[in-house]
């Protein structure tokens, strides 16, 4: 699959469905009273996360980088090489990162709901307009969350973010 047109894909892999909960209803004595859900944890300052940039293209049938690990199904291709890897701190205010291709990533932390940190990211071109302008995912810790898209050296630049346990 390579993609000449801008695109973008984001495959969240292992993540649970959000949905608010209702509130429940305890009884004491001969009264009902509704109790509300505990209050949301506060969002934290920062989190750690692991960055890792990934070439998937079909120049050479290399077949997985061994230093990638286990990546879900994106695209056919045939060699999928690690471009780097490298942990930064996401917090409320956008942190800024330059990909291989010139864009720019900027991933900024959201919010946290259900043990899920939602991560508002971004990619844009220096000088031009915005690639990928709000793309939100969720993600839990451990479990990477896969953004695809950006051509690259034929291919397709692949990023995967992955929280860290604190």
């Amino acid at each position: 699959m390579r993609t000449s047109a801008p695109a973008a894909v984001a495959v969240l892999a292992g993540l649970a469905s959000i949905a608010p909960r209702p509130a429940v209803a305890a009884s004491w004595g001969s009264s009902t009273r509704a109790v509300a859900d505990q209050p949301a944890a506060p969002v934290p300052a920062a989190v750690d996360a692991e960055v890792t940039l990934i070439h998937a293209s079909n120049n050479v049938d290399a077949g997985i980088d061994p230093r990638i690990g286990k990546l879900p199904n994106i695209g056919s291709y045939k060699s999928y090489q690690l471009l780097s890897q490298s942990n930064m701190t996401i917090k409320k205010a956008p942190t800024t990162t330059t990909l291989p291709n010139g864009r720019i990533l900027q991933i900024s932390l959201k919010d946290t709901k259900d043990k899920q940190y939602i991560i508002d990211t971004s990619i844009n071109q220096p000088g031009g307009t915005a690639f990928l302008p709000l793309l939100e995912v969720r993600a839990s810790v451990g479990v990477p969350v896969f953004i695809a898209g950006q051509s690259y050296q034929g291919g397709m630049l692949i990023i995967a973010i992955k929280i860290l346990p604190k």
